[in-house]
């Protein structure tokens, strides 16, 4: 049976369906009266009423919602269609449309490498981690993608490094070059071209193009500074696209002009212009021109950035993915992240993912499952209460025992501390392994000067910080703060009491 388009959404929601069919009319009102005429072969620029009629009625037959793929920031509803040789039940009830039967894919784009301590490979491999439970059909990169800046030797160092990282990959990924991957700086001669030469053997082609599933995907090279001086790219006049690139792209671009979708990847985000001067509104002009390119990917700047659209294509600028990163305001893509994009024929989605955020289903077991509640649920056995003296002061001992209820091992932390100065306890802290079932019990001494029990005491605490270690994960436990128990003596007569502290759990 020939599938029906009948609009975003299910049809249990018919009046919303309606309501966007409308909003898809008025939209197509309004572009007829800014653009030039044609005839009715472009059904969005028809200028005689009849033809807007006739549309009008053909919409309303077939049920069909124009998406604008000029409008990235007001996502469509996804198409769905009514197919029962699709939908199979013995039971009545509301009718339920399917998805839309079409081409869409995924792909990732991780941000620059570089800049950050060594211990920045890591985040890039749990960020392979990240994207191989997620399976896009490939990840793009936006260069920078080691240190450079060095001789040949330890330039091959790190571009093994990285990409024997990046080859753990399920899907191909594909490299840009940025500054960093083709500086050259050490002693004796500077080669031609610094590390281009390198680069290219190992990594690929300083520009390239592919194409997947309809669309186009462009890699420019933003490096090629002026000929026969040292490359640098803080001044303007070494940040202007050569008239051989410049030409590539042209062609590049004529080649996919049938593409449904071009996207661009590079690394120096020069449409922001101050130091990289004016040049990239030429590119931008010839982009535009092409009348398909949709979104154009950099990097360098190590923190996230959306300029766009503009004339139709959206300016994404990616943070990092270990490289250098202050950190400053996550929320505000000051982090390590990648970027997911889903796209379909009539609309792109783009979303970043901070490193580290996908959980792995296939691991979280009933064993794993189990085994953190308990230990969320553990309580230390604290001896005690540790006893003040009549003149308020303090020189006691107490222990702490803990138990490993799970039924793999773990690593536990106690520590201690007071807001209140005047306590004092050692050891401060400790660490230590336990297997399934085990215990480990630790002494510690506490002390106070003599001093009155007023509002400016603060009482004694233990920390309980607990690692679950799983097969293929650790699992932090969240922390436990817990009140250590004391016990007034008499003093002048006085009766004894206790001051009992609560038990509380930290975030």
């Amino acid at each position: 049976m020939e599938e029906r388009v009948v609009s975003g959404g299910n049809s249990r929601h018919h009046g919303r369906s309606r309501s966007l069919i409308s909003h898809g009319l008025i939209f197509l009102i309004s572009r007829d009266a800014h653009d030039t005429p044609l005839d009715l072969s472009d059904p969005w620029r028809c200028n005689e009423p009849m033809h807007i009629l006739s549309l009008i009625g053909l919409l309303l037959t077939t049920g069909i919602v124009i998406a604008d793929i000029d409008d990235p920031l007001h996502p469509k509803p996804h198409r769905v269609v009514e197919a029962p040789e699709r939908f199979h039940t013995d039971r009545s009830g509301a009718k339920l449309d399917l998805p839309a039967e079409e081409d869409a894919f995924m792909f990732a784009v991780f941000g620059d490498r570089t800049g950050g301590p060594a211990t920045g490979i890591t985040v890039l491999r749990e960020a392979v981690a990240d994207v191989n439970l997620i399976e896009p059909d490939f990840v793009m990169t936006v260069g920078d993608l080691i240190d450079g800046y060095n001789e040949t030797a330890e330039w091959n160092r790190q571009m093994q490094e990285f990409t024997s990282s990046m080859d753990a990959l399920l899907m191909p990924w594909f490299p840009v070059a940025g500054n960093h991957d083709v500086y050259w700086r050490g002693e004796g001669e500077r080669p031609v071209g610094e590390h281009e030469r390198e680069y290219e053997m190992h990594f690929g082609p300083l520009w390239y193009a592919f194409e997947h599933k309809g669309s186009m995907f462009i890699v420019l090279y933003t490096d090629e500074g002026i000929e026969g001086a040292p490359k640098r790219f803080d001044r303007p006049e070494t940040q202007k696209m050569s008239p051989e690139q410049f030409r590539w792209l042209e062609s590049m671009l004529e080649r996919g002009r049938e593409s449904k979708h071009v996207f661009i990847f590079l690394h120096h985000p020069r449409w922001l212009e101050g130091g990289y001067g004016d040049d990239w509104r030429r590119v931008h002009s010839l982009l535009a021109d092409a009348g398909n390119v949709r979104a154009v990917f950099a990097g360098h700047i190590h923190r996230m950035r959306y300029d766009g659209p503009r004339d139709g294509i959206e300016y994404v600028t990616m943070a990092t993915v270990g490289g250098g990163q202050s950190g400053a305001v996550p929320e505000a893509g000051y982090l390590h992240h990648y970027d997911l994009v889903t796209v379909r024929d009539e609309q792109i989605a783009i979303a970043s993912y901070p490193v580290g955020a996908v959980m792995d289903v296939r691991s979280i077991t009933g064993a794993v499952s189990n085994d953190t509640r308990r230990l969320s649920e553990l309580k230390p056995t604290l001896s005690g209460p540790v006893r003040f003296a009549p003149d308020r002061s303090v020189s006691d001992t107490f222990s702490v025992s803990i138990t490993n209820p799970a039924s793999r091992e773990i690593e536990a932390s106690i520590s201690f501390g007071s807001e209140d100065s005047r306590w004092r306890m050692s050891p401060g802290h400790a660490h230590f392994d336990l297997e399934p079932g085990a215990s480990r019990t630790v002494d510690i001494s506490i002390s106070r000067d003599a001093a009155a029990i007023d509002a400016s005491m603060r009482f004694p605490v233990m920390h309980l910080d607990i690692e679950y270690l799983g097969v293929n994960h650790r699992y932090s436990i969240p922390r436990k703060t817990i009140g250590i128990e004391l016990e007034l003596t008499e003093r002048e007569g006085k009766p004894a009491g206790q001051v009992e502290a609560p038990v509380t759990t930290g975030p």
